[in-house]
């Protein structure tokens, strides 16, 4: 269990370390993963790691932006991984617990989106702000729908589950960093401080 803490601390500090605000879908690339020709009768390391790297990286460099443009980065970073999945049937349990938060996360930006506030551009991606007192309960209903795509992919056959482990790995990841109020230089260091408690 401290590993796995250790490790979604790490990860999330190095995805919001990270200098450049590459694309992570959405703007003109929101479908751009989508018929990425990994194979889809066969469960794929490669496709795996994709996306748990296009939620593991993503979502971190969401944290960059300020609060009321984050929800609208949230739900770009889930609509890519949904999208890079769309049409497999071996990942489809996966695609469906992916929906599930990109639904919630597509329902909270356009309910509550700041017509007052000017979107704005990192790279290639366009960003809408929505109201900042719709900022905790968007927070609480994203946390839910992550707590019940981990469960559809916890719940996995046994000949998935070491790759739908990983994603519900990753999206635990996202989870932790929501909740976080650290800057990255300081999930830097609880990460760090963490390791050094970790026993001999």
């Amino acid at each position: 269990m401290f590993t796995m803490v250790f490790r979604f601390l790490l990860m999330a500090a190095l995805a919001t370390a990270q200098p450049v605000f590459a694309s992570e879908g959405g703007g003109g690339n929101e479908g751009g993963d989508r018929g990425s020709g990994f194979n889809t009768g066969t469960l794929n390391g490669s496709a795996t790691g994709r996306v748990v790297d296009i939620l593991t990286r993503g979502f971190g460099k969401c944290k960059r932006l300020p609060k009321i443009y984050r929800y609208d980065c949230y739900w770009k970073t889930y609509k890519k991984a949904q999208d890079f999945l769309h049409g497999s049937l071996v990942y489809s349990q996966a695609h469906k617990a992916i929906s599930e938060v990109e639904d919630t996360l597509r329902l909270v930006v356009r309910n509550n989106v700041d017509p007052s506030k000017k979107p704005v551009r990192r790279g290639l991606n366009t960003y809408r702000a929505i109201n900042e007192a719709a900022i905790p309960e968007a927070k609480a209903r994203t946390e839910r729908a992550m707590d019940q795509a981990q469960t559809i992919l916890l719940r996995a056959p046994d000949n998935k589950q070491a790759h739908f482990a990983r994603i519900a790995d990753a999206v635990n990841s996202n989870k932790v960093l929501l909740r976080s109020a650290l800057l990255p230089g300081g999930l830097l260091r609880f990460a760090w401080y963490l390791m050094q408690l970790r026993p001999a």
